[in-house]
């Protein structure tokens, strides 16, 4: 175990901070009492809770000095780790007497759990209190023994600011940029590891998270963390819950070791992108073959989500044509409507009906969904429906074409639609 150590000049404090640290919000009480009602429910609430519970009183345990840095840190998270999991601090204490004050104990060092290349690494964090406005020591893990960062190119170290809450943060981050380089240094000792990660770095990911771990007497799994340079600008907006975030995306590869070719991968996908394109398992990229370089991948992955982005974006635009086109045959006949679904109240001869016309994910590719329903007979206790997927239809008519014949579609099948409905119907 090692630290770093810099002693800068001393500062004077002029703010107080105050630190919130923010329990389970809920938004939807229907949704929170049905997610209650499962036993599974229950206890991942009380998991989160305890959580919470467990990193307000790690981070209220120090000293108040530090704690606007840690808390500035936590919500970086995203940034950090790439995958959307969480910065930890665990297992306060202090390197000498800890100081005392009204509300009880207060340390001046900690441990950071972070996730990196889907392992975690823990670094201890340590302050001074009776120093207070210096920068702090690192302990890094004893795994990475030979790990020295170079202390003239930590800006942030060196130029350490006790007055900016983001001190930390940016600290945190420099040593991770610096981590990454060490890791690679690492690579330049195998012929193999040096042609994958060369490919790599020629495509100029715009972050990167390595691991090579270490054997007794040789290299053991290889992690590679990749965010993905894909515009996800132009996918259509989506209403979500919460903070969804932005649009990302990132691809984890993992070797059992360099020379395997038994390479496997995964894609992580923001709740954004992933709603857009109708869920994780709508994606489904290439496997890893023998023989591909890991830039050539990462090339690869990137292509197909260009695309798919500019397929569902394409998509979205053919619906919203689609839509409007419809409407304008039966503006006032509308009940609901969006991109995906357009619901009509409809009368034929004094027979009143709905007619919903449903849109698949890649629309016009994939043709609509047609679906009457009857406002007067049950059948199973239940309104007589009847849903058509085989009717004339071309993904080349335009918009207005569509519109067009769905209408007659409507007009051509209501007489049958209303006396089957009739004698379908419960008796």
């Amino acid at each position: 175990m090692r630290w770093i150590t810099q002693t800068l000049k001393k500062r004077e404090i002029y703010k107080l901070y105050t630190i919130t640290i923010s329990g389970v919000v809920i938004l939807n009480r229907p949704k929170i009492i049905n997610f209650l009602s499962s036993v599974e429910g229950f206890s991942r609430l009380y998991h989160l809770i305890n959580m919470d519970t467990e990193l307000s009183r790690s981070i209220q345990s120090l000293d108040p000095h530090f704690q606007p840095f840690v808390h500035y840190l936590l919500e970086q998270s995203c940034e950090i780790t790439l995958t959307n999991e969480s910065l930890q601090i665990s297992e306060p204490c202090s390197g000498c007497y800890p100081k005392v004050t009204m509300e009880g104990i207060r340390y001046d060092r900690f441990k950071l759990n972070i996730p990196y290349a889907q392992q975690q690494l823990t670094w201890e964090i340590i302050f001074d209190s009776a120093n207070w406005k210096e920068p702090p020591d690192f302990i890094f893990d004893a795994e990475d023994d030979d790990f020295f960062p170079p202390m003239e190119q930590i800006n942030s170290l060196i130029c350490w600011d006790w007055k900016n809450k983001e001190s930390l943060a940016a600290a945190v981050t420099e040593l991770l940029e610096l981590y990454k380089d060490y890791q690679l240094e690492r690579a330049s000792t195998n012929s193999t590891l040096q042609r994958h990660l060369r490919s790599l770095l020629a495509e100029n990911p715009k972050e990167l998270q390595i691991v090579i771990n270490r054997t007794e007497h040789n290299f053991g799994t290889v992690n590679v963390l990749m965010k993905l340079e894909v515009n996800f600008s132009n996918l259509p907006p989506y209403l979500q819950e919460g903070n969804p975030g932005k649009g990302t995306a990132v691809l984890y590869v993992w070797f059992p070791n360099p020379e395997s070719s038994s390479v496997k991968s995964q894609l992580y996908l923001s709740p954004t992108v992933e709603s857009a394109f109708g869920g994780s398992s709508k994606l489904h990229i290439p496997v890893f073959q023998q023989g591909i370089l890991l830039g050539e991948y990462f090339a690869l992955i990137n292509q197909l989500l260009a695309k798919q982005v500019s397929l569902i974006s394409d998509c979205f635009q053919k619906k919203q044509k689609f839509t409007s086109g419809l409407l304008a045959y039966f503006v006032k006949s509308v009940i609901e409507y969006d991109v995906n679904k357009i619901v009509l109240l409809l009368e034929w001869n004094d027979f009143f009906f709905t007619f919903t016309v449903e849109l698949p994910q890649y629309f016009p590719t994939e043709p609509p969904v047609y679906i009457f329903k009857s406002v007067y007979h049950n059948q199973n206790k239940k309104p007589y429906t009847e849903r058509h997927t085989e009717f004339p239809y071309s993904p080349r008519w335009s918009g207005v074409e569509m519109a067009k014949r769905t209408s007659a579609f409507i007009w051509e099948n209501i007489k049958n639609f209303q006396t089957a409905s009739v004698n379908n119907s419960d008796r």
